[in-house]
């Protein structure tokens, strides 16, 4: 083992600062725009502190303006647990929409990139004689074939009279293409259960041009339930695009837009209980694995003028435990407000403005095993509290089931509330708990 050689993390200590020189950037961003879109996504994470060079490298993408720069540029103004830096991302994002005449959601749908995937949905490699095709899973991998169609497990060894450089273009290709559909993967789901949640509509063409002809994101939308409404008004139509390009609703009747009508994401709180175990059904026999949950959730009863939702409040936990279920629903901890003291987890909903609150009795940084209780559900717009009868009910739903997951977590890592159930269950089963 060589000991000489330094360690990643010692790689990574700078010596001195080089801001003062960051101009130079300027020379990096007509770079192309993937490679940079990747080099500031590697840096963020393999360098998570570092605020003032985050703050220069949003800039840089801005100023690429390539759709894989834009996405990750958007990416950040969506969520950063820094908020100058989220701030800043999301001012210069509003900046390009506002240059090309569109809303922010309109350029987020305006320049998913494509990583490479051709309107066939085929990822195409060429060593110039020989040419590979690329098809993406389910669970957004590429799995590729020879021209014959032979599964391949990677590029195979360039022959005898190929060109060297373009087996290692096309390797480059592959590379890069496998990054950014997870990528896509990842930011897109985001961005369409936001657009659940916050009742987002497509005008139908809008909705075809963008999502569903898109060979990535495509794919995502046929694992999705969507309401149709008329033009004008009138009973709404749920259906589920299918891979060969049909609209099916539950009971697999085909389904026709109008160019007037608009398109919504479907959720359990806009249906009926029939028409919900109608998509049940549906989802099962087609074993559609859904992107998301649209059909679990269901609105608390809130009262008039009531500030928090209160269900769970009290409910004893760690704050290990309630780090690990707040996180694992897409929260972070809140801002300390003494020394390394917080007192809640929040997740951001950027498109309308709102952040959901799960408040609790408080804990240091880092989390560890320290006894708590949860709190409420509250809602903020910037720093003024919001109703929640005021935020929309989708959204409600969708909090409060998250509320519920945390609770639920807090009391299958309580030791009393375990021992109670264990002695309910072995007076009612005769046997003794295991």
């Amino acid at each position: 083992k060589d000991t000489h050689r330094p360690s990643a993390a010692h790689r990574r200590t700078y010596t001195s600062s080089a801001m003062a020189d960051k101009g130079l950037l300027a020379f990096a961003v007509r770079m192309e725009g993937g490679e940079l879109a990747g080099l500031v996504r590697s840096y963020m994470r393999d360098n998570p502190s570092r605020r003032a060079q985050f703050e220069a490298l949003v800039h840089a993408l801005h100023a690429n303006s390539s759709p894989e720069a834009l996405q990750v540029l958007l990416s950040i103004a969506r969520r950063h647990k820094m908020s100058s830096v989220q701030r800043t991302a999301e001012a210069l994002a509003q900046e390009v929409a506002e240059e090309r005449g569109w809303s922010a959601e309109e350029l987020a749908d305006r320049t998913i990139p494509t990583a490479g995937f051709s309107d066939d949905g085929l990822l195409h490699v060429s060593y110039g004689p020989r040419e590979f095709m690329g098809r993406l899973t389910p669970d957004f991998r590429i799995e590729l074939a020879d021209s014959a169609g032979k599964t391949l497990k990677s590029l195979p060894a360039a022959r005898s009279g190929e060109d060297g450089d373009a087996v290692k273009a096309a390797k480059k290709q592959l590379t890069a293409a496998r990054k950014e559909a997870r990528a896509v993967l990842t930011l897109q789901s985001g961005r369409l259960y936001e657009a659940m949640c916050a009742g987002r509509t497509w005008p139908v063409p809008e909705w075809r041009r963008h999502l569903v002809a898109h060979p990535l994101v495509g794919r995502l939308v046929t694992r999705l339930v969507w309401l149709m409404t008329p033009a004008g008004g009138g009973e709404q139509v749920a259906f589920r695009p299918v891979e060969d390009g049909a609209l099916l609703d539950a009971d697999d009747g085909v389904v026709e837009l109008s160019d007037e009508a608009v398109i919504r994401l479907a959720h359990g709180t806009l249906m009926g209980s029939r028409e919900v175990a109608a998509w049940r059904s549906h989802l099962a026999d087609y074993q559609v694995d859904p992107l998301f949950d649209q059909l679990t959730a269901t609105a608390p009863q809130v009262e008039t003028g009531a500030s928090r939702v209160d269900d769970f409040s009290g409910r004893p936990t760690t704050a290990l435990v309630l780090r690990r279920a707040a996180t694992g629903r897409g929260y972070r901890h809140g801002q300390t407000v003494s020394g390394p003291w917080f007192v809640d987890y929040t997740k951001d909903f950027t498109s309308l403005g709102l952040t959901a609150v799960l408040g609790f009795s408080g804990a240091d940084l880092p989390e560890g095993e320290t006894r708590c209780t949860l709190g409420g559900l509250s809602f903020r717009r910037g720093h003024r509290e919001t109703l929640p009868a005021e935020v929309p009910p989708v959204l409600l739903a969708e909090c409060h089931a998250d509320y519920r997951a945390v609770a639920d977590a807090a009391a299958d890592a309580d030791p009393s509330r375990r021992g109670n159930e264990n002695s309910r269950h072995s007076e009612h089963s005769g046997k003794a708990p295991a």
